[in-house]
């Protein structure tokens, strides 16, 4: 999640995606290095058996979304039922990896092909879609993950919480409600209020660490934050947080951390961290307008652009853990902490130190924040059609080369021991690989 002062959104991944693309001009180094490091495995011995096996390949649309979680692949599909680009219906469809055996199919709203986020529950995955109309609206549906049964469906999305079994919303009015400022947290087994509070003012609500939601509510004197235990709702700690006349203008937790961007009445920014547990405040600082500065998780701390860098800042203490020169931004995505630099391109970094682990410069790594085994990346040359993959996981010294395949391939995701790749005539292949 990249984080905006002044705005509370998450960048979509096809987003993040763009960040993968390099010039041409790096891809011939880089594709010299994985080629060495392919031969050095290769060079004696019995030719040894591929390492990529290709399992399985199906069509799949180019605007077509898909996310790999777990050991699964789950891609949307047109529903045959759909009758025309205003039917909303659209279907999600599970694969087993790396076999790529399809498990079941089931319908969820959305006008679009591409999905807003899929979150894994215990025992479903929730998928939220995107539909247009007269208003924006962000359904999400509940399916059971082993037989693909619809369980419920809710008009805006829901954010699982750490248990895996209960989810929170902000801003959903059921049927017959008056309107007003409202929370509520379901059961994600059934999609039924296990409790609701009301608010004076406009509240947002998340899922912090150990069972707990955080609720922020906007105000004209300042704004105020309520801790609350997600199953119940029984209220642990409340007080009122931000300067006087401040109002928050985002929120995101880091660990047991949760960041308030504000602004006061006279224009000025800041962000301050209180603790999820109790709201005591750990830290706040004054941030100059023209930083346009932005927070992201990245591992265990919170990076920032500074106008030298990239500052990496203990979210308990607000002190300074290490600092970059040379990167323009910093993701946490894959499991990995990836500097962005340009001319250079990427770069995993050590999440303690911020010190260049290896170079992903010049391949085409896909920046996909839904994985978690790490990022597959691409090397091609000019005039060769085949393509050299490579894993890069984290806790490791260097990206591990997969094989080549002989036909391009693009927007790879990583399975558990699989490889999820766009390839040519709008197919998705699926290998395994050693």
């Amino acid at each position: 999640m990249v984080i905006d002062l002044g705005l509370d959104r998450e960048p979509p991944v096809a987003r993040l995606r763009d960040w993968g693309r390099r010039p041409a001009q790096w891809r011939s180094l880089a594709l010299a290095l994985v080629a060495a490091l392919l031969l050095t495995v290769t060079a004696s011995g019995p030719a040894p058996a591929p390492s990529l096996t290709l399992t399985a390949s199906f069509g799949l649309e180019r605007r077509t979304d898909f996310v790999v979680i777990g050991d699964r692949l789950y891609v949307s599909v047109a529903s045959p039922d759909r009758a025309g680009p205003t039917d909303h219906r659209w279907l999600l469809s599970a694969y087993e990896l790396p076999s790529g055996r399809p498990l079941w199919a089931a319908p969820y709203e959305s006008s679009f092909e591409q999905f807003v986020d899929v979150q894994q529950a215990t025992g479903m995955v929730l998928v939220t879609g995107l539909v247009g109309g007269d208003g924006i609206s962000t359904p999400t549906t509940a399916v059971d993950s082993a037989t693909g049964r619809v369980l419920w469906t809710l008009p805006t999305r829901v954010a699982v919480a750490d248990d895996g079994r209960t989810g929170v919303i902000g801003g959903l009015l059921r049927p017959g409600e008056p309107a007003g400022h409202s929370v509520r947290a379901v059961d994600l087994t059934t999609g039924r209020d296990l409790w609701k509070a009301t608010f004076p003012a406009s509240t947002t609500v998340r899922p912090v660490p150990n069972g707990r939601a955080v609720t922020v509510t906007s105000g004209d004197g300042g704004g105020r934050a309520e801790v609350r235990d997600v199953r119940t709702g029984a209220v642990l700690a409340s007080q009122a947080v931000l300067p006087p006349g401040a109002g928050p203008t985002l929120s995101a937790t880091v660990g047991d951390s949760l960041l308030l961007g504000y602004q006061d009445g006279k224009g000025d920014r800041g962000v301050a961290a209180y603790a999820t547990d109790t709201l005591e405040l750990r830290w706040r600082r004054v941030i100059n307008e023209d930083d346009v500065r932005r927070f992201s998780p990245c591992g265990p701390l919170v990076c920032t652009p500074s106008p030298f860098g990239v500052e990496a800042i203990d979210p308990a203490t607000g002190t300074l853990v290490w600092h970059t020169d040379d990167a323009d931004a910093v993701f946490d995505v894959g499991g990995l902490l990836v500097a962005d630099a340009q001319p250079a391109g990427l770069a995993a970094v050590d999440p303690a130190t911020g010190r260049t682990l290896f170079d992903l410069g010049g391949l085409e790594t896909v920046l996909n924040a839904r994985t978690e085994h790490g990022l597959i990346s691409v090397g091609r040359k000019v005039g060769d059609d085949r393509t050299w993959l490579s894993l890069a996981k984290p806790h490791t010294a260097a990206p591990r080369p997969l094989g080549v395949v002989p036909y391009r391939v693009w927007d790879c995701a990583a399975g558990e021991r699989s490889v999820v790749c766009r390839v040519p005539g709008d197919q998705l292949n699926i290998w395994t690989y050693r």
